[in-house]
C-alpha cells in the first residue's frame, strides 16, 4: 500500500489558443482539456463529475471483491447541477450518480449495502463542497 500521505501531480500546459490546454501525468497519455463550451475538451465541470462517479465506482468494486459479492454488470451516470448565486459566481448545487448494479439473485441487500457503504467512503464525494446524491438501481439476475 503506498504511503499517506499521498500525493498526485499533474502539470498544465496551454495549447496557444483560446481556453485549450492538454494535462500530463507521468504515465499516461495527455488529456485535451479546456472550457464547458468546446466539445473536443474535457471541461473542469466534467471532469469532477467523472470524479465523483468514478470514485464511487471503485468503492464499489473494491468493497464487492472484499466481501465476495460477485458483481455481474456495474455501470452508472451522473449528473453535475450548477448554481449561480449573486455577488459569487458560479458553483455546483449538486451531483447525483446514479449507478446500476447487477449481482446474483438473492444478493441484491448486500449490494445495496455495498452501494451505500461505497457513497460514505468515497473520498471525492467526502472532500467536496457540495452534496453528492447517490439513486441507486440493484437487480439480481
Amino acid at each position: 500500500m503506498s504511503q499517506i500521505p499521498m500525493q498526485y501531480h499533474t502539470a498544465y500546459t496551454w495549447t496557444g489558443q483560446g481556453e485549450g490546454g492538454e494535462i500530463a501525468i507521468d504515465g499516461h497519455a495527455p488529456l485535451a482539456v479546456g472550457s464547458p463550451h468546446d466539445s473536443a475538451r474535457f471541461s473542469p465541470e466534467h471532469l469532477l463529475v467523472i470524479a465523483a462517479e468514478t470514485c464511487l465506482a471503485n468503492y464499489v468494486l473494491v468493497i464487492a471483491g472484499m466481501s465476495k459479492l460477485e458483481i455481474k454488470d456495474y455501470r452508472s451516470t451522473a449528473e453535475g447541477e450548477l448554481l449561480q448565486e449573486d455577488k459569487i459566481g458560479y458553483r455546483f448545487k449538486r451531483i447525483v450518480i446514479r449507478p446500476e448494479l447487477t449481482v446474483a439473485a438473492g444478493s441484491e441487500a448486500q449490494g445495496q449495502r455495498i452501494l451505500e457503504k461505497s457513497h460514505k467512503l468515497c473520498l471525492i464525494a467526502r472532500s467536496l463542497n457540495c452534496p453528492v446524491e447517490m439513486e441507486p438501481s440493484i437487480k439480481g439476475s
